[in-house]
């Protein structure tokens, strides 16, 4: 279908320019030009309908022979999880600054390197476009995490709610949103993501959310099932999973997840996809039941990566720290910090590579200034590490939230509680964009994260060798260490997660 478009696209632009191109033809022969102009126009006109009329009818092939798919007996898929865990830490060990400093080196084995995931922008995601979005001359507004968006009133169709989660109402409910302005809709969220930066994740969070615009008293079930639709129509890969009576959203993904998925084998991917299961409850599941087969259209992997932050409307706050007798009011978005908040658990490097919000950089730059401006490598980084491990309360996910999150540095700042996971990546984005270093995270494999800094000093101590560079163990849950100093009772086998 992309195709399809693609190709409507190119002959349309190769026509405007042999149209535009009478306007250097002499005065005499400008009113011929202008009857072969419009000419040209109708016929490009003519050209469009008919396509966007064939692709119309080839979506609807699609829906209607998915559905008929979604009516038959659901598979039951065992489901698997990647490991990335940690041990219980009750309380973040102290450094007896009493304890001598040792000018010598030890350097950590490195037993894995992970590669950064790179941002995709979004602008540059190949996916099908539809029709140029015209202006309406009624629209609805919704909002998106405070963020007023316009879209354009549907057109008259009917949907009725669902009954049940069996596959009979999953069609049926399928079909109804086939019988939608479907193009209209598919024009309103490519808009509006790229106007908000939203990537596929975005896309996916937007779909759902403004479900109850198209479907008035949506439950949670009909908004998972229209933004799995939705993102079908847009050329992801997304499946509807059911365990019980609960509708689930199960997403491909070639990012690494710690959400439970199952192994989709053959498809249109070239093997295997992982279809990754998004949870809202946090419930744990070992087996979902869906469709045996994927949608027809639907071979893009959602992406997770950061590339640009998101254009939200601001919400402005200030988050109180206090370190080393100084106190900090540092801005922040507050609707940044509750779009993050829908994120499930993917791989640590989305965190440590997203970019951090301008004005919470800006105002926290500010304000540490006089601390590392025109500082050594090693004295910035430390005012820095020790900043991170004394401003922040300690406690374990599992304490906090009752199960593992992971988070943006966002919403590390302005989190009651933060553990180590959350510690090294703030720290590793403070480095990174205040001090501009070269930072890495070290995972303790099952037991514990911290980071190590890349300096162009010569400074001793533990480290890890990362691309033929020496980098020293960081360590932000180990309070009061230094530049150098690794956790005790940690193991020594690290596994890096470049940043850069």
């Amino acid at each position: 279908m992309g195709m399809k478009i693609d190709n409507l696209r190119r002959w349309a632009a190769v026509c405007w320019l042999v149209v535009v191109a009478g306007v250097a033809f002499p005065q005499s022969q400008q009113g011929g030009m202008a009857a072969f102009r419009e000419g040209q126009l109708r016929k490009i006109e003519q050209f469009r309908d008919t396509k966007q009329r064939e692709i119309a009818a080839f979506r609807d092939s699609l829906n209607e022979v998915y559905a008929s798919y979604l009516e038959q007996r659901w598979e039951s898929f065992k489901l698997f999880r990647h490991e990335r865990s940690f041990r219980p830490m009750p309380e973040p060990p102290v450094y007896d600054p009493s304890e001598p400093v040792r000018d010598e080196d030890n350097e950590l084995p490195v037993v894995a390197e992970v590669p950064v995931t790179l941002p995709v922008p979004v602008d540059t995601v190949d996916l099908p476009v539809v029709a140029p979005v015209v202006p309406a001359p009624t629209t609805v507004r919704a909002e998106f995490f405070g963020t007023q968006v316009l879209l354009q009133r549907a057109g008259n169709y009917s949907i009725s709610h669902l009954a049940n989660a069996s596959e009979d109402e999953v069609a049926r409910f399928w079909r109804q949103l086939a019988g939608m302005p479907v193009d209209t809709v598919v024009n309103d969220l490519l808009r509006i993501a790229r106007e908000l930066r939203l990537n596929g994740w975005g896309k996916f969070v937007l779909a759902r959310e403004v479900a109850g615009k198209y479907i008035p008293d949506a439950s949670e079930n009909e908004r998972v099932v229209f933004a799995v639709f939705m993102l079908n129509q847009l050329g992801y890969g997304a499946k509807v999973g059911r365990s019980g009576q609960t509708l689930y959203a199960m997403l491909a993904s070639n990012a690494t997840m710690y959400t439970p998925y199952f192994t989709f084998h053959g498809g249109s991917h070239d093997g295997n996809m992982k279809y990754y299961v998004i949870v809202p409850s946090h419930e744990e599941l070992t087996d979902i039941e869906t469709c045996k087969v994927e949608f027809g259209g639907g071979d893009v992997p959602v992406d997770f990566a950061v590339a640009e932050q998101p254009r939200l409307a601001d919400d402005m706050a200030e988050q109180p720290l206090q370190f080393g007798g100084d106190s900090y009011n540092v801005a922040y978005n507050r609707n940044l910090v509750r779009y993050y908040a829908t994120y499930p658990c993917v791989d640590f490097d989305i965190y440590g590579t997203a970019p951090v919000d301008g004005e919470l950089l800006n105002s926290l730059g500010r304000q540490l200034s006089p601390h590392i401006d025109g500082k050594s490598g090693r004295e910035a980084v430390n005012y820095l590490l020790h900043l991170v491990q004394n401003a922040f309360r300690y406690k374990t996910d599992q304490d906090n939230y009752g199960y593992e999150k992971w988070n943006f540095a966002e919403e590390t700042l302005v989190s009651a509680y933060s553990d180590c996971d959350d510690r090294a990546i703030f720290f590793a984005q403070l480095v990174r964009n205040l001090l501009g270093m070269k930072v890495v995270l070290v995972y303790y494999p099952g037991i514990h994260l911290a980071t190590a800094v890349h300096f162009d000093e010569e400074i001793f101590g533990n480290y890890v060798t990362v691309d033929g560079e020496k980098f020293l163990i960081c360590d932000p849950t180990y309070v009061n260490a230094h530049v150098g100093m690794a956790m005790p009772d940690v193991g020594t086998k690290v596994e890096i997660i470049k940043l850069f």
